[in-house]
């Protein structure tokens, strides 16, 4: 019980846990009622919210822009500089509110445009109401701050209720605009719950930034920006395209499994946030120390998801039956494929964001996502032409992990050198600090 209490009170650990608790609400939580859905709505309807769902993934890339990493840093590096940190915040949320508007405007351009998207449109626009409660949840604040005790809590609580709505409300193909607008409702009152308690837990203010501090923000964080952007360009593209060319119904396949994957990859993402802005902090003090946290630990954070994806290819096809039911069989086929991913992505991170990004190797961390990016869509072509869509697509998202894996770890091999002495670690293409 001792060493419960002692690892609790570890900022890092708790932290994590944290982190966990906001990542339940915004992945899995969904996952809980993605079996009813499946079941009320046909595979069309199901389908097509899968589409528009999939669709806003490059809004929540583009008004996210890297602050997620550059903020979080430069909030953890600036931590006790009340002001600095009231200038950060001020001035990226300005930046993400303009990117928002912008950002609606080509959505609603592009669904009107497009034939298969037209009819529902007003779908569309419902399903942009998870970008605005993205862009009022400051969770690169609250994580950079170390504060994520304060927020984890009320993020499940206003979540949970939204989607407890859903099994409430939502019961057959009529409800399913409802059904697309309760999920992305409890993101926006989370969001607006998050500011409200702002004050009450850092001493925070917003303030009224110049425009050429918004465009310096926006212009430092376009390098990552840009790397996130080729991510969600072969993740979401995928399901997008997938959606353009196939029947409503095989994206429905295809999405179950992917939501799964998805969930469990999403499992990775507290571990990197939290540890990553530790890594810096160690890693600006002494490369050195920073090689021996990241030896000793990364490895060990990877193991859980080792397991996890054996677990899913095994048990597949039962978990699909229980989950989904049997009009849902061949998404068993394609969460066999997708099951390695949540390894892999656990294991390119250990090398890419905790030691490329960390060290300060953000050009190069760009490089990698935009190559593996292209790596996506050279590797579609002949897989289109060998097998069917969705297990094409499936088949191809397993390649690009690989591919991330093995690039980011022979970056780390010919690099690791560098860093075995008590110098800061400070490559020349940095992330520059304000």
């Amino acid at each position: 019980m001792s060493l419960l209490k002692r690892l609790w009170t570890h900022h890092l650990v708790r932290n994590i846990v944290m982190l966990y608790g906001v990542q339940l609400s915004s992945y899995i939580l969904p996952l809980v009622v993605l079996p009813y859905l499946a079941r009320v709505l046909s595979t069309e309807r199901f389908g097509v919210i899968a589409l528009a769902q999939s669709f806003m993934y490059y809004f929540l890339v583009l008004t996210d822009y890297g602050f997620g990493l550059t903020a979080t840093r430069e909030i953890a590096i600036h931590s006790d500089d009340h002001a600095a940190v009231s200038r950060i915040f001020s001035r990226v949320m300005m930046a993400r509110v303009l990117l928002m508007a912008v950002g609606f405007v080509v959505m609603l351009g592009v669904v009107l445009a497009t034939p298969k998207m037209r009819p529902n449109w007003i779908l569309f626009v419902i399903c942009y109401l998870g970008v605005l409660g993205n862009v009022l949840f400051p969770l690169w604040l609250y994580q950079g701050m170390q504060k994520m005790q304060h927020i984890a809590v009320r993020d499940l609580s206003a979540k949970a209720l939204a989607l407890a709505a859903i099994f409430i409300f939502v019961h057959s193909d009529r409800d399913y605009l409802l059904a697309a607008a309760l999920q992305p409702a409890g993101m926006v009152v989370s969001g607006l719950v998050s500011l409200i308690m702002l004050r009450r837990v850092m001493p925070v203010r917003f303030e009224w930034t110049p425009w050429r501090e918004i465009w310096g923000e926006l212009r430092q964080s376009w390098p990552v920006f840009l790397s996130l952007a080729a991510n969600t360009t072969y993740t979401s593209t995928n399901a997008v395209l997938l959606g353009l060319i196939a029947p409503p119904a095989t994206l429905a396949y295809y999405y179950n499994a992917y939501r799964i994957t998805g969930a469990i990859r999403s499992l990775v993402s507290p571990l990197v946030t939290a540890v990553y802005p530790h890594v810096s902090q160690i890693a600006s003090r002494s490369g050195k120390d920073g090689m021996r946290f990241l030896k000793r630990y990364a490895m060990l954070l990877c193991l859980p998801f080792l397991l996890v994806s054996i677990g899913l290819f095994v048990l597949a096809p039962f978990i699909v039956k229980v989950l989904f039911g049997p009009k849902y069989a061949y998404t068993a086929v394609l969460l066999r494929i997708l099951a390695p991913g949540p390894f892999l992505f656990a294991l390119s991170h250990c090398y890419s964001t905790y030691f490329m990004l960390a060290f300060g190797y953000q050009k190069q961390w760009s490089r990698l996502i935009l190559f593996t990016a292209i790596a996506n869509f050279v590797l579609l072509v002949p897989f289109l032409w060998l097998m069917p869509p969705a297990a094409a697509f499936a088949s191809v998202g397993i390649g690009v992990d690989a591919f991330s894996f093995v690039m980011s770890y022979f970056f780390y091999r010919r690099h690791v050198h560098e860093h075995e002495h008590d110098r800061p670690a400070q490559p020349q293409d940095a992330i520059p600090q304000p």
